[in-house]
């Protein structure tokens, strides 16, 4: 794989120049590494040939700049959408660093949140795992600078933000985790190479890197029953900003169920999320020894208030990974999560891949038991 961090630095634009010859060299790959008879994607000097003017030209007007008049920049368009090209987003972000005269090995990517305030979703604003120093460590390595980009600055619309993004020569995104009440986000998309983190965007599908929630509930269950556990419940205790989050909880929960003995199996608590009356009522009809929850702290307040002991009366196993709180969990390493975007960002870049995917991919990360006090073996 090319790793930008491999290369030597330098601020010439000769052909002795580093960053000039690593872009040709990518620019000629699409040539020189295809076999015969089989079909290479477009490259600039193709564009260039057609269009009957030089590369540079083409380069310019495919970045609408006001020095190619306006009637030749929508041809080029038109001659580059024919053939297929599409701008190379390493080749870009190397570019504008050549143009800045800065180090290649500090070009940008990009970390875009939503969230109604600044930092709305790292913590102490925010319970969940923060993926985003992981990331920084990660691109580091590969010779970038990850830096945040809000998208609710004060003034700020879709068309702009895309044109600072350019602008900066940032075209490769790491979209951060949505904020509870929005799930799609509108960008001009085919201008970036872009990798989701987590669940929460829906609209539109992006390649994303995320847990493995599904092993996270079969985990779950298979501790409580090699622990001496039977009658394994599950509760929503607190309402998920991702609904597919909790529907890989629940079906590995319930394939588990399929397979314990009929008098064992229990129907799910009631309410997603569940409230304590109907937690209490389900309870006191269900009697279960363990418990499946998507998060501890309600419940055991619950518990508390119903008198009953945990764990010396029921076991319970927070499915949302909390280490504070000294639940029995399923870890994931968020600097692990945030490392394994970049490096898929990474390879999106170095092959051209921009926009929405037909087929995304999703990259997951399976957890590791964390042992807690909530869940000792059985006597």
């Amino acid at each position: 794989m090319f790793m930008v961090s491999s290369m030597p630095s330098g601020s010439g634009t000769g052909r002795n120049d580093p960053g000039a010859r690593i872009v040709d060299c990518i620019d000629r790959r699409a040539v020189s590494c295809s076999p015969r008879g089989v079909s290479r994607p477009a490259t600039l000097q193709d564009v260039a040939k057609r269009a009957r003017v030089h590369r540079s030209t083409v380069a310019l007007a495919l970045r609408d700049h006001p020095r190619i008049p306006r009637e030749t920049r929508e041809r080029i368009k038109i001659i580059a959408a024919r053939l297929g090209y599409r701008i190379n987003p390493l080749v870009a972000a190397l570019m504008q660093v050549r143009r800045r005269g800065a180090e290649s090995r500090h070009a940008t990517l990009a970390y875009v949140t939503a969230y109604p305030t600044r930092f709305g979703w790292r913590p102490p604003h925010h319970d969940r795992p923060d993926f985003f120093p992981g990331a920084i460590e990660r691109a580091r390595d590969f010779g970038y600078k990850l830096e945040h980009f809000w998208l609710a600055e004060p003034g700020m619309t879709s068309a702009r933000f895309c044109e600072i993004l350019v602008t900066r020569g940032v075209h490769g995104l790491l979209v951060g985790r949505m904020p509870p009440e929005r799930h799609e986000l509108q960008l001009d998309w085919e201008r970036f190479s872009v990798v989701a983190l987590g669940m929460t965007l829906r609209s539109p599908r992006l390649h994303h890197v995320t847990e493995n929630h599904f092993d996270t509930a079969w985990q779950a269950v298979q501790q409580c029953l090699d622990r001496g556990y039977r009658r394994v419940g599950f509760v929503f205790s607190e309402a998920n900003d991702s609904p597919k989050v909790g529907d890989r909880w629940l079906a590995a929960y319930l394939l588990q169920q399929q397979k314990a003995a009929v008098r064992d199996r229990l129907p799910i608590c009631p309410g997603e999320p569940a409230v304590e009356a109907d937690f209490q009522a389900w309870y006191g009809r269900e009697r279960p020894d363990a418990l499946l929850v998507t998060h501890g702290e309600p419940v055991l307040e619950w518990l508390q208030r119903m008198g009953v002991r945990v764990p010396q009366e029921v076991g319970l196993v927070e499915l949302q990974d909390n280490p504070a709180s000294g639940s029995s969990g399923v870890y994931y390493d968020p600097a692990m999560i945030g490392a394994l975007a970049v490096e898929l960002l990474v390879g999106l870049m170095h092959r051209t891949e921009t926009g929405v995917p037909r087929n995304p991919h999703e990259v997951m990360l399976t957890g590791e038991w964390r042992e807690g006090v909530t869940l000792p073996r059985r006597q």
